[in-house]
């Protein structure tokens, strides 16, 4: 994955780049395994970024030490009052919310973190996820023992715009370099499949696994989360 990061850009930065400043922007990240402080700070170059998570999962030495801060969360939600308020530019919440038994109360609470204008990025396991055949990795929704709830596009656009924050883009995630990737890996996963029972890694963006919601906090924003 972080290869393939660092030659294309993940969606998440994509929109956010579009729309961002190209110097001094601080970034929240939810969920900040994988890498995620390497990827983001290499297409984000002069960012401010604070991961937070439950454990520091599948992060090298470096990825650790290039943080600016790490906030460590608890399976029961604590941890979240450590983070400032109205203090962040860009939120990534990037496959978290299937994790959470009731993620809505969360997602409120980090529209507070935003400052006036800042902007927000969840992605999420789809519904067509329940129905994609299983995989190496993740593929169908409950290949990861951890999945313990689906979000839907709807209800996590209901919660942010409770929250005073405009919805920019909804539904499907689609990346044209990852989908051609996918399509090339295709016809190897279908032989994997035969062979394994499960299909190879890869075909998120073909199969339609992920939805997403990116938002922007208004300018007059009071938010009404505690």
């Amino acid at each position: 994955m972080l290869r393939i990061n660092k030659l294309f850009i993940p969606l998440k930065l994509r929109y956010a780049r579009r729309v961002l400043p190209s110097q001094g922007v601080r970034i929240l990240d939810i969920g900040c395994g994988n890498n995620s402080c390497t990827i983001t700070k290499r297409w984000l170059p002069g960012s401010h970024y604070s991961g937070a998570d439950i454990q520091r999962y599948n992060n090298s030495d470096a990825d650790l030490a290039s943080m600016d801060e790490f906030y460590l969360l608890g399976i029961d939600g604590s941890g979240y009052d450590a983070i400032p308020t109205r203090s962040f530019d860009l939120i990534l919440i990037h496959h978290v919310l299937e994790h959470m038994p009731n993620p809505a109360p969360i997602i409120a609470l980090l529209c507070s973190k935003l400052k006036p204008g800042g902007h927000i990025w969840i992605a999420f396991p789809s519904l067509r996820s329940l129905s994609l055949p299983s995989g190496h990795g993740t593929l169908q929704f409950c290949d990861d023992d951890t999945h313990v709830y689906l979000p839907d596009v709807r209800e996590v656009s209901n919660v942010l715009l409770a929250n005073d924050i405009k919805i920019l883009h909804a539904g499907r995630s689609r990346d044209i370099p990852r989908t051609l990737i996918g399509a090339a890996l295709l016809p190897w996963a279908l032989v994997k499949k035969l062979t394994t029972g499960k299909m190879s890694e890869g075909l998120w963006h073909i199969l339609g696994f992920e939805d997403h919601v990116f938002g922007q906090r208004k300018q007059s924003a009071v938010s009404s989360a505690h």
